[in-house]
């Protein structure tokens, strides 16, 4: 390993231990880390698992965080613009995690609500930035 990769994968273990709240890096830290580091966020995934530190708290409401199910937004009407974003932007019928991301932004939406709009739709998020799922 060259020496500027093992200082990078010292510096990764050091963001992440930093940031670990009762032994668990939330999906925000990690991309914050990617971010300061300047790395891609499945390089941040990576080092958690290779760490055996689990992610929490998924901006899009996967996992972690109070997780809307189909019951809890029965009675919220669907965004008709994030549902024909997220149909648009489907690949193999799922849609992909940084499509998500994508949408949040043009829609200047949280990322929250992209992700509960798939729910609505009865739509899979698939691809983790991160590689949790």
């Amino acid at each position: 390993m060259a020496a500027n990769q093992k200082k990078a994968g010292i510096s990764l273990d050091k963001e992440i231990t930093a940031l670990l709240v009762g032994g668990r890096l939330s999906c925000p830290m990690a991309f914050k880390v990617s971010r300061k580091l300047d790395i891609v966020p499945r390089a941040v995934g990576d080092k958690a698992d290779e760490m055996g530190v689990r992610i929490t708290d998924c901006q899009l409401g996967c996992f972690g965080v109070k997780k809307a199910t189909h019951e809890d937004l029965k009675d919220v009407p669907v965004d008709n613009n994030a549902a024909g974003a997220v149909r648009s932007s489907l690949a193999n019928g799922k849609l992909n995690c940084e499509s998500a991301w994508g949408i949040a932004r043009q829609l200047k939406v949280s990322r929250k609500k992209v992700g509960d709009t798939a729910t609505q739709l009865k739509l899979s998020i698939a691809n983790c930035q991160l590689g949790c799922f």
